[in-house]
C-alpha cells in the first residue's frame, strides 16, 4: 500500500518557485524508501505553471487562487487546507521552512493530531521507521528524530532537497478549489508586495559575497564591496544581525526573513550559520565559508571551510589578485 504525501506549496511568482520544486524533491527522497502517492495544494497567484509542473510529475493538485482572497496563512490552514487534508487523509504533510509555514504548521499539526517536525534537512530509514534529521542549538548540532504518531507534518530547509521528478507513468490531475471570499477570523491579509527598494541584483549574480557580524566593523562593508568586485556578475549580501544593526539595507538580507538565493558560489564572510540564514542560501551550488571560529555552524553546510580572520583573508586575496593583474 502506498503512503499518501500531501505537499503544501506557496506560489507568488509566475515561474515555479525553487521551494515548490524542492518540496517535490523531498517527496522523491521518501519515494526511494517507501511507495508513495503525492497530493499537492498550491496557494497563491499565477498558479498555472506550478500546477502543470506538479501534474506532469503525477501529483493530484488542488489550487487556491489567493488574488481574490484576503486571508492570513492561519485562516487558510484551518479553514481551507485542513478540510482538504481530512478528505485526502495523508500520512505525511510537507511544506517549506519559511515564514509562511511558521504561521500555521504547528497549529495545523495539533488539529490533525500529527507530529510536527520543523527545519528538516535529511530523511532516511532506520529500523523500518522514517528518521528526520534537523539542526538544533543554532545549527551547532544535528538531531535525528522520528514520530510516534501515524501522521507527520514537516517543514524542510531551503536547499536541503534537490528538485527531482517523481517516478510516474502518467500525469496527475488538477482541481480549482472554490473558497469563500470572506473568512470570519479577525486577521485579514490586505496585500502582498515587494519592499520598495529592489536594486539588489541577486538574481543576476553568479557569486554572492555575504557578510555577518564577524566582519567586525561598519567600515569593512566597503572592503566587502571591493572583494566582491574581484568576481564577474557578483553582489554583496548580509545576514539578519548585520542588517538589524543598519550596516546594510534590508534589500541585501539573505535568510528566512529576507531573500532566498542560489548562486553558483556563495561566500559567507564572518557568518555564524544560523538555520534562518542557511534556509536562504543552502541551495547555492558551491558554498565557501570564512570564519575565525573553527566550530562555526556555517561550516556544517560549506564545501570549502576557511578558518581565518575574515578581513585578513579578504585583504590577502585582493593583494594576490592585484599582483596577478
Amino acid at each position: 500500500m502506498k503512503t499518501t504525501i500531501f505537499i503544501i506549496a506557496e506560489q507568488i511568482e509566475k515561474k515555479v518557485s525553487s521551494m515548490a520544486k524542492e518540496l517535490l524533491g523531498c517527496a522523491f527522497e521518501i519515494e526511494k524508501i517507501i511507495p508513495v502517492s503525492v497530493h499537492t495544494i498550491l496557494i497563491g497567484d499565477h498558479l498555472d505553471h506550478a500546477t502543470d509542473y506538479f501534474v506532469d510529475n503525477g501529483c493530484q493538485v488542488k489550487s487556491v487562487d489567493l488574488s481574490p482572497l484576503k486571508a492570513s496563512p492561519l485562516d487558510m490552514a484551518l479553514k481551507i487546507i485542513e478540510p482538504i487534508i481530512n478528505t485526502v487523509q495523508p500520512t505525511i504533510i510537507i511544506t517549506g521552512h519559511n515564514s509562511f509555514s511558521i504561521a500555521f504548521l504547528p497549529q495545523l499539526a495539533i488539529h490533525l493530531d500529527a507530529s510536527c517536525i520543523t527545519g528538516v534537512k535529511k530523511i532516511f530509514q532506520k529500523d523500518n521507521q522514517l528518521v528526520f534529521s534537523r539542526y538544533i542549538w543554532n545549527t551547532k548540532f544535528e538531531s535525528q528524530v522520528y514520530s510516534e504518531k501515524k501522521r507527520i507534518a514537516i517543514s524542510i530547509l531551503a536547499g536541503a532537497f534537490q528538485a527531482k521528478q517523481m517516478n510516474t507513468e502518467r500525469p496527475g490531475s488538477k482541481i480549482q478549489v472554490e473558497v469563500p471570499d470572506n473568512l470570519t477570523t479577525p486577521i485579514k491579509l490586505q496585500f502582498i508586495s515587494r519592499p520598495p527598494d529592489t536594486e539588489s541584483n541577486f538574481d543576476d549574480a553568479d557569486v554572492i559575497v555575504a557578510a555577518g557580524q564577524g566582519i567586525g566593523a561598519l567600515e569593512n562593508i566597503e572592503k566587502l564591496r571591493l572583494f566582491s568586485k574581484c568576481f564577474k556578475r557578483s553582489s554583496i549580501a548580509g545576514s539578519r544581525p548585520l542588517i538589524d544593526m543598519g550596516w546594510l539595507p534590508y534589500k541585501y538580507q539573505v535568510g528566512i526573513t529576507g531573500k532566498t538565493v542560489s548562486p553558483f558560489i556563495y561566500i559567507a564572510c564572518g557568518i555564524s550559520g544560523s538555520s534562518q540564514h542557511v534556509a536562504g542560501m543552502g541551495s547555492s551550488e558551491y558554498i565557501v565559508a570564512i570564519n575565525s571560529d573553527p566550530n562555526a555552524a556555517i561550516f556544517n553546510v560549506s564545501d570549502l571551510c576557511i578558518v581565518h580572520d575574515t578581513i585578513e583573508f579578504m585583504d590577502k586575496c585582493m593583494e594576490i589578485i592585484c599582483l596577478a593583474l
